[in-house]
């Protein structure tokens, strides 16, 4: 099995972390599983099936089976893919999609739902979680930044952000979200919308686009911002609701 190429596919796959080929401890103590393993050397493909799994003291990549294609220098995952990094800082993140592409020339991951939407799991030194969901997502190496198609959601312990397409920036640390959603929530035409409660004030505000960043939890809104705010008990004087 070709071992750099399947760890550095774990790693793109994963928002927050950095470039796989700066990380000295990425293959250390490294061991690569499956159940069946076959080599068609006719069309220079090799299979893996049942249990595939590469594991170490910080990465963990689970399928239920691999195809290597030497020729086109692709990896296809199927199956319950799963991908955890523990990262220095005590944060980790976990993926998990139905299926997974990884083309090895432009370093670029493909990630596929099946009956479930992809899944993400950020949970930072500090304890606290961010939960992504999305139908599609396309991670690249060269740029550091990581694309989500359809029905994207994040998720705080008090804030819904929602959209019809994110991205991340690695640079950064920022997820922008943006092009409209079809939740119900959100007015018809109204861009990416954000619910939650913060600092004492349930709301919801839609946007053109809206950056959120992963550890400050901080939000920006651009363009067409409207919304409301509620107090958490309603005032006297206006039934609790503010206008934006």
């Amino acid at each position: 099995m070709k071992f750099t190429s399947l760890t550095l596919l774990l790693a793109l796959s994963l928002p927050g972390v950095c470039r796989a080929q700066k990380d000295p401890d990425f293959m250390m103590g490294s061991v690569v599983k499956s159940d069946k393993w076959k080599m068609d050397r006719t069309n220079d493909i090799e299979t893996f099936t049942g249990n595939v799994s590469f594991r170490n003291p910080r990465y963990t990549l689970k399928a239920d089976n691999a195809v290597y294609d030497r020729g086109r220098s692709a990896w296809d995952l199927n199956g319950s893919v799963y991908a955890l990094r523990l990262l220095a800082d005590l944060s980790q993140v976990e993926m998990s999609s139905t299926r997974a592409r990884y083309l090895e020339a432009v370093e670029e991951v493909y990630l596929e739902r099946g009956a479930q939407q992809i899944r993400m799991k950020y949970r930072g030194a500090d304890g606290r979680v961010l939960n992504g969901l999305s139908d599609r997502a396309k991670a690249e190496n060269k740029t550091g930044l990581m694309y989500f198609t359809g029905f994207f959601s994040l998720a705080t312990e008090n804030l819904e952000l929602f959209s019809e397409q994110g991205q991340y920036d690695n640079r950064q640390n920022t997820f922008l979200l943006y092009n409209s959603t079809d939740l119900a929530a959100a007015p018809p035409g109204t861009s990416p919308l954000a619910v939650g409660k913060r600092e004492g004030y349930d709301f919801a505000i839609a946007a053109e686009s809206i950056k959120f960043f992963r550890d400050s939890r901080d939000i920006k809104f651009y363009n067409r911002v409207a919304g409301w705010t509620k107090d958490p008990l309603p005032a006297a004087d206006s039934g609790g609701m503010k206008k934006l």
